[in-house]
């Protein structure tokens, strides 16, 4: 598998997981275990978690080549990174997950920045080497 295949692939799992916990938040749940997808709300955290770990490098190495011109990005990249990677698990850590704590975890801007650095490497960064 190349590395844009690698990468998008998990792009790919962040932006299933993502649109899970979406869907989640706007259900409502005061207890995770109600109804029939409360307990996958972790199998798709642990995955968003696994998968961004997985990107971590894989940016890390694409950018990295890129020397002085990927630096800022590779930078910012790799905060992001480590503190979506700290949330997730410290929400796989927790007792319940509500709907209330998903939906709060979605609107954090460092949730929103990294996920808009993701698409712009996907479709500004992994692009231009096609």
């Amino acid at each position: 598998m190349s590395d844009a295949a690698g990468i998008r692939q998990n792009i790919e799992i962040i932006e299933e997981s993502y649109e899970f916990m979406l869907a989640y938040a706007a259900q409502g749940r005061a207890e995770e275990g109600a109804g029939p997808d409360g307990a996958h709300i972790r199998t798709f955290l642990d995955r968003f978690a696994e998968a961004a770990q997985g990107l971590n490098d894989q940016v890390s190495a694409m950018l990295g080549k890129e020397g002085a011109k990927g630096a800022g990005l590779l930078d910012s990249f790799k905060r992001d990174s480590a503190t979506i990677i700290s949330l997730l698990r410290l929400m796989l850590d927790r007792k319940n997950l509500s709907s209330e704590v998903i939906d709060n975890t979605n609107g954090l801007i460092s949730m929103r920045s990294y996920l808009t650095t993701l698409f712009f490497i996907d479709k500004a960064v992994l692009s231009e080497g096609e």
